[in-house]
C-alpha cells in the first residue's frame, strides 16, 4: 500500500468518525482534518475536483467552528417543578442518552430541592435536578446537557456564573457522583474537585 493510499484511508476513517460525534464542534473539527487529508490525497493523485471540494468544505467548517467557539451565547436559568409541562417530555425524549450517562437516575415524583432548565440561545440545553442532603449539602441527581451543547459552557454558566443561586438556597457545597470518565472530566472542567473514589465511582465536590 502506497503512502497516498494510506492518506486516503485515514481521511475516510476520520470522516466516518466525525459522523459519530454528538458534539457539533468535535464533528466539524474531525471533518476538517479529514478534508485536509483529502486535499493532500486529491493533489497527490491529480484529482483537483476532490482537492477543491474538500478545500471548500474545510473553509465552511472553519467558519462554523470559529462561530461556535467565539460567538457570544445567551444563557438563561429557569426554575422548574416536577409537574411543569416541559419536564417529562424532555426527559422522555432524551431517555436513552440519560440512561447511558446517568444509569442510576430515576425521575422522582417528589419535588427536588433545586431544579432548573438551562436555556442557550433560546433552546433548551439541559436540565439540573438535585436534592438537599442536610448540613448545607446539595446532591446532584441529574445534570444533563443535550449532545449538541456538550462543550462545558452550560456547566460553567450553571456552576460558575450562577453559583450565588445555590447560596441563596442555603447550600454551601454541591456533591456529584460520577461513574464515567467523560462525566468526571466535565465535573473537573466546571470546577469540581474529586474527593473520593471506590470501584470505578468517583465523588466530586464544589464549594459555593
Amino acid at each position: 500500500m502506497s503512502n497516498v493510499e494510506i492518506i486516503g484511508y485515514v481521511a475516510s476513517c476520520l470522516l466516518l468518525l466525525a459522523m459519530m460525534m454528538t458534539s457539533v464542534i468535535k464533528l466539524r473539527i474531525l471533518n476538517t482534518i479529514g478534508c485536509i487529508l483529502y486535499i493532500i490525497y486529491g493533489l497527490k493523485i491529480g484529482s483537483y475536483p476532490v482537492a477543491l471540494m474538500n478545500a471548500a468544505i474545510s473553509c465552511v467548517n472553519i467558519v462554523h467552528i470559529t462561530k461556535g467557539l467565539f460567538s457570544k451565547h445567551v444563557f438563561k436559568l429557569l426554575s422548574i417543578k416536577n409537574d411543569d409541562s416541559l419536564v417529562e417530555p424532555f426527559l422522555a425524549h432524551y431517555k436513552s442518552d440519560i440512561d447511558k450517562n446517568f444509569p442510576e437516575f430515576t425521575f422522582s415524583g417528589h419535588p427536588y430541592s433545586c431544579s432548573f432548565m438551562i436555556v442557550r440561545n433560546m433552546n433548551i440545553a439541559g436540565i439540573f435536578l438535585a436534592n438537599d442532603m442536610g448540613n448545607g449539602t446539595l446532591l446532584v441527581e441529574l445534570d444533563y446537557v443535550i449532545p449538541m451543547y456538550r462543550d462545558s459552557k452550560v456547566g460553567k454558566f450553571l456552576f460558575n456564573d450562577n453559583r450565588s443561586v445555590f447560596k441563596e438556597h442555603g447550600f454551601k457545597k454541591i456533591v456529584a457522583i460520577s461513574g464515567s470518565a467523560y462525566h468526571a472530566r466535565y465535573l473537573k472542567n466546571v470546577g469540581f474537585q474529586e474527593t473520593a473514589s471506590s470501584e470505578g465511582v468517583k465523588t466530586f465536590e464544589l464549594n459555593v
